[in-house]
């Protein structure tokens, strides 16, 4: 294992990196599975302190290869009256994450994510390397040229679609109540307590393999 940059380690020959992390929530729902600490840590189960990119960079180290967030779009008739809402799922490569404590015991991260009625389970292994984007930087930075969007608003791995997720949830929850009420909340009866170290750690999924 390779350190890649402070708090991220690659293995370049597994295919692995790992990121480190400590839990963010015990309780409440989730707009995000992990962010950048002082974004949203208030709706994310764990919470990094790497910035998106070098988790980005860190991943096409170990050979992934990048797709593109998913999107959704409000369609309406000539009138103008809303018609329907259309859905862009993620693309890229697919990836497995568990969270490892510091006893070396690993769960999947969706372990800690339920619905919101508090029985149906999170998918195993939904996630999806979407690469997040880059933007214009806005005027009032006063500095020309783009930036990475994740960066900036420390979206790193989704669970409500904002379309700038680094890695992304496969299927695509808007981001607005009117069209979707929150679908998912954390599990409070098996996560560990706000603040606890863990790792994450992420690697390869093919599409056909038992997640």
């Amino acid at each position: 294992m390779t350190i890649f940059a402070e708090g991220v380690r690659v293995d370049r020959a597994r295919g692995i990196v790992e990121v480190d992390a400590e839990v963010a929530i015990d309780v409440g729902v989730l707009e995000a599975a992990a962010c950048l600490n002082k974004t949203r840590e208030h709706e994310s189960v764990v919470v990094v302190r790497t910035m998106p990119s070098v988790v980005h960079a860190a991943l096409l180290f170990a050979g992934f290869k990048p797709g593109t967030p998913g999107a959704w779009n409000e369609v309406h008739f000539p009138s103008g009256r809303f018609d329907r809402l259309e859905l862009t799922p993620p693309r890229g490569e697919l990836l497995a994450i568990d969270v490892r404590n510091s006893s070396g015991q690993c769960v999947p991260l969706s372990r800690w994510i339920r619905g919101t009625d508090g029985i149906r389970a999170f998918p195993p292994q939904p996630w999806v390397f979407s690469g997040s984007r880059f933007a214009v930087n806005p005027r009032s930075w006063n500095e020309p040229g783009e930036h990475y969007v994740a960066d900036y608003t420390g979206q790193l791995i989704g669970v409500v679609t904002f379309g700038d997720e680094v890695i992304a949830f496969d299927e695509v929850l808007p981001d607005r109540v009117e069209f979707a009420s929150p679908e998912w909340e954390v599990d409070s009866s098996v996560i560990p307590p706000p603040g606890t170290a863990v790792v994450l750690v992420m690697r390869a999924r093919e599409a056909d393999a038992p997640q």
